[in-house]
């Protein structure tokens, strides 16, 4: 009689544990949400997304209150019910891994079965954002990149992606056309977007030797961002802008002590950021003849920052030049075998290509 009792429990047990697991998994896909992350504290918010436009997105909470984000101050998106491989495209995204990540993304938009426009037209951007970010490290790359920017500008006036777009875009223009797509942004109700146009603006002036004209431009977005956290990612790119420009006019210790502001200042999330800081001290270092700091700063790049793909870039160039001097003929091999592997069309590969041995070792 026992032995019944017992596999009778055991039996209600097993009944109980398969409802309860049904409960759950129905419980989670009723309870699935929209997430925004912001991208000045990191902070997610959990509920559904009720309004998206040009200057913000609106999340409705389980509690019914309210969160409002400025477009400028988004980390990520993440729509209800949008496939997993979307998030793990975008990790490889941040991660460096661009080619892992377009591959996924493209996946995505292709065998994407839902009918929720909003996940669409999100992957495109993401599409584009990741084509851009190939380009900036491959020359060869930039004129399908800019096709499939513009395409997304073109098809999505009103997204809340639009405005970063542009910068996106602009970052592959020059000259006038750079400097119209940015007075655009410059001119949109978005205060973050604003301030980043004016910091790519300044390094078009600077490419075209005006340091006056840039260093004012730096300055200004430098002065509007203080104070706003939302605005952190301005604010220290706008410092780095200043910092060249201290370096292009000969003002070398200054432009260090700007970097290592920036450097002691920024979190360790402003990868892209950083990893720009320590090239430009790198910089500093050579202008000063002290070439085992320089590489030290480039090294700060290759170890830490290798997801930053211009900056990382840039690095291996130089010490692949800084590593042979200084003794290490092994550790130059091995920085050149990773520049052309990884980067096998940047400029920076092939300038490397060019070093004469002797002058390697010298």
């Amino acid at each position: 009689m026992a032995s019944k009792k017992i596999r009778c429990y055991k039996s209600f047990g097993h009944v109980l544990l398969a409802v309860f697991t049904m409960v759950s998994v129905g419980a989670e896909a009723l309870f699935a949400v929209d997430q925004v992350t912001r991208r000045s504290d990191r902070v997610t918010f959990p509920g559904e997304i009720t309004a998206m436009t040009l200057e913000s997105v609106t999340i409705t909470l389980s509690n019914g209150q309210t969160q409002i984000v400025a477009v400028s101050d988004i980390f990520s998106v993440r729509f209800d019910m949008e496939p997993v491989l979307l998030a793990q495209a975008q990790s490889n995204e941040r991660s460096g891994a661009l080619d892992v990540a377009l591959e996924k993304f493209q996946t995505v938009k292709k065998e994407y079965a839902g009918d929720d426009k909003r996940v669409i037209a999100n992957v495109d951007f993401l599409i584009a954002r990741t084509m851009v970010k190939q380009a900036l490290a491959d020359p060869a790359r930039v004129p399908d990149a800019v096709v499939e920017i513009k395409k997304f500008c073109e098809e999505h006036k009103t997204h809340f992606r639009y405005f970063e777009a542009r910068l996106l875009e602009s970052s592959l223009a020059t000259g006038e056309e750079a400097q119209a797509l940015l007075k655009e942004v410059q001119a949109s109700p978005v205060k973050g977007y604003q301030l980043q146009a004016g910091v790519q603006l300044g390094h078009v002036l600077l490419a075209g030797n005006d340091a006056a004209g840039a260093f004012s431009a730096f300055q200004q977005v430098i002065e509007q961002s203080a104070g706003d956290p939302a605005s952190s990612t301005a604010q220290f790119d706008g410092l780095l802008g200043k910092a060249a420009c201290q370096q292009k006019q000969g003002q070398i210790d200054e432009a260090i002590a700007t970097l290592d502001g920036v450097i002691g200042q920024a979190s360790e999330s402003e990868s892209q950021t950083l990893a720009q800081a320590w090239v430009l001290k790198g910089d500093c270092f050579r202008a000063k003849n002290m070439p085992k700091d320089a590489l030290m700063a480039y090294l700060h790049v290759d170890v830490l920052y290798p997801s930053e793909p211009a900056a990382h870039a840039e690095a291996l160039y130089h010490l692949v030049t800084l590593w042979a001097p200084a003794g290490h003929q092994d550790r130059s091999d091995e920085a050149m075998a990773k520049l052309s592997t990884k980067y096998p069309n940047s400029p920076w590969t092939k300038q490397a290509g060019t070093i004469p041995q002797a002058a390697a070792n010298e």
